[in-house]
């Protein structure tokens, strides 16, 4: 039997959130493209036009955030550019915590694109925490979205946006996390991969002095 006064947090990633939003505003006014459009959502960064953010299909293409927007389209010259709207985003993803309310009162968003929900305590009210899965899910069954449990929340935000598979075992799965989950500044990032230190299990089997003069605290 679990143990719900254990601290249990769930976190919901929307890789496509902008996407997503523009689909469903789309929808509503009966103007949606097809579900498979090439959409890139762009705006100006360094002086040129760059995508912000992609749709499901362009994403599977290789393209990326931050490519230019005349680079992209040289290698796709259908895309469909809308306007970067990340105020529009911020509104939409404070809308679904606020819908998550009826699974716990505690929730919080994780900007750009997370929602975080302190279940602790509430997950046995609807069969369990794979019953709560499976209802959110089918709550926001029109959104790309994914979900992590784990017992702090930033391991749960980080297994959303980061694990490739699912594993019970919480710590394991945290050790097999790129760097990158640890939301360090991108030149630390850069010098932790360089130094061969890829994983976050590559980082804790590491004394942390020798880390901490090297890269900074943050890595330690």
């Amino acid at each position: 039997m679990q143990d719900v006064s254990a601290r249990r947090y769930l976190a919901l990633w929307l890789p496509f959130l902008s996407a997503d939003r523009w689909m469903a505003a789309s929808v509503e006014s009966a103007e949606a493209p097809p579900a498979d459009a090439p959409i890139v959502f762009i705006e100006k960064q360094r002086g040129m036009l760059r995508l912000a953010a992609l749709s499901p299909r362009v994403m599977a293409m290789g393209l990326a955030p931050g490519i230019a927007l005349a680079n992209a389209r040289a290698i796709w010259p259908d895309l469909v550019t809308v306007e970067h709207d990340p105020v529009a985003d911020a509104r939409w993803l404070a809308h679904i915590a606020d819908a998550c309310e009826r699974y716990t009162p505690a929730t919080a968003i994780d900007p750009p694109d997370a929602v975080l929900l302190d279940i602790t305590g509430c997950a046995h009210l609807l069969g369990g925490e794979a019953a709560m899965i499976a209802a959110i899910e089918e709550d926001f069954d029109r959104l790309h979205l994914r979900c992590a449990l784990a017992s702090t929340p930033e391991a749960a935000l980080a297994l959303a946006r980061h694990a490739v598979t699912h594993m019970q075992d919480e710590a394991a799965a945290v050790r097999r996390l790129p760097v990158a989950a640890l939301r360090l500044d991108g030149v630390v990032e850069t010098a932790l991969r360089r130094a061969g230190l890829v994983t976050i299990g590559d980082l804790a089997d590491r004394p942390t002095a020798p880390l901490g003069a090297r890269f900074g605290d943050a890595a330690a």
